[in-house]
């Protein structure tokens, strides 16, 4: 049996209104021509998302084809053929959606215990790519979180003059649970930010005042852990607390995927081509996939995990060194652009911005005034 699913124009507008957490974007993994594929599939649905609640997002896939030549950004793969094989005999079309992303448009489909999961993709000249046969691991919770106070040494920047010096504010733990098998756990986490933006020259009224912006980039790093026994402490992120994106309303999305090995290794390898670029090292090549392709090289990997969320909101009033209200663009840069009497008018970097709050906001973490 095969499932189709008939995409209009308006399915397309939602998933680009509501897809959330994008994952690394893999440019220049690979070296010589070939394909990149990257994408998962996850024990959360459309539908789960939505329950928990958070934003929702459907499944995609993402192609891109890389030449030999370097420093040069992938280009996208089009009118692919992408199909999801369950070894039930069920197939899931990916649908085309645009500059090489494809998605999996069924609201309540997710990963299962006990069944196994593999990618069939045909290109335009006919060549096929195929994954390795994956299953969902085994289900691990999020741990618990803390809080500690402390202060570090950090990055500052003053009127575009950017220096390091001590700067007070709170280190986030998150402590896995305890390990009962026998074989390890593999944990990645990342995070996803929704801060409150205000146009500071307008009244407190308008309808434009407040914006909320959501970055994936603000936090661009992911954590790694091959946990043997549980009960490990592992601090996710250093939030700053003299930070104006804290004076009307901050949140983070900790996202928890526990893998498999194999998968756990390939983000391993990302981790230190990542590392080494930083130290303008020669960054490794041969990082091992689990796709296969008749025809020419392919790159990447596709997962099957579980995921599990934790959303955390910024409460001034249980922080000690929280600093304060900290002046914004609209003090100290030009009083004149158009987001300070605008704030959809905001943009830096990927952060998408509405002047509604997300359904899942909790108001008690909106102030209008700090």
């Amino acid at each position: 049996m095969k499932i189709v699913v008939r995409l209009t124009f308006l399915s397309i507008i939602a998933t680009t209104l509501y897809a959330c957490i994008e994952d690394f974007e893999f440019e220049g993994i690979s070296k010589g021509e070939g394909i990149v594929v990257e994408g998962f599939i996850s024990n959360q649905s459309y539908n789960d998302l939505l329950a928990l609640p958070l934003s929702a997002r459907y499944f995609t896939l993402k192609l891109s084809s890389v030449g030999e030549v370097e420093n040069t950004r992938n280009e996208p793969v089009l009118g692919a053929k992408v199909e999801l094989h369950q070894d039930n005999g069920v197939v899931y079309d990916y649908a085309e959606i645009g500059n090489g992303e494809y998605g999996l448009f069924y609201e309540d489909f997710k990963a299962e215990q006990g069944r196994n999961y593999h990618l069939e993709i045909t290109l335009n000249d006919g060549s096929r790519i195929t994954s390795e046969i994956q299953a969902l691991p085994d289900t691990m919770d999020i741990g618990s979180f803390s809080v500690v106070e402390q202060t570090k040494l950090d990055y500052e920047n003053v009127l575009g003059e950017v220096s390091i010096a001590e700067q007070e504010g709170i280190g986030f733990n998150v402590t896995t649970l305890s390990n009962d098998s026998e074989d390890p756990i593999y944990y990645k986490w990342d995070l996803s930010i929704t801060w409150i933006f205000s146009a500071d020259l307008i009244e407190d009224n308008h309808p434009l005042k407040f914006c909320w912006a959501t970055s994936q980039n603000y936090y661009q790093e992911f954590q790694l852990l091959e946990d043997h026994n549980g009960n490990i402490q592992n601090e996710l992120f250093f939030l700053k607390t003299r930070n104006s994106r804290l004076n009307h309303g901050f949140s983070v999305l900790i996202r928890q995927m526990t893998m498999s090995h194999e998968y756990y290794t390939f983000y391993n390898e990302v981790q230190k081509q990542l590392d080494q670029s930083e130290l303008f090292a020669s960054p490794p090549y041969n990082i091992k996939s689990n796709l296969s392709s008749d025809d020419s090289g392919v790159y990447g990997y596709f997962g099957v995990v579980n995921e599990d969320f934790e959303r955390w909101y910024f409460d001034k009033n249980e922080i000690d060194n929280y600093g304060g209200w900290v002046d914004d663009l609209c003090e100290f840069g030009p009083r004149w652009a158009a987001y300070c009497f605008d704030c959809r008018e905001w943009t830096y970097d990927d952060d998408q911005v509405t002047p509604y709050p997300p359904d899942w906001w909790d108001p008690l973490y909106f102030a209008m005034r700090p």
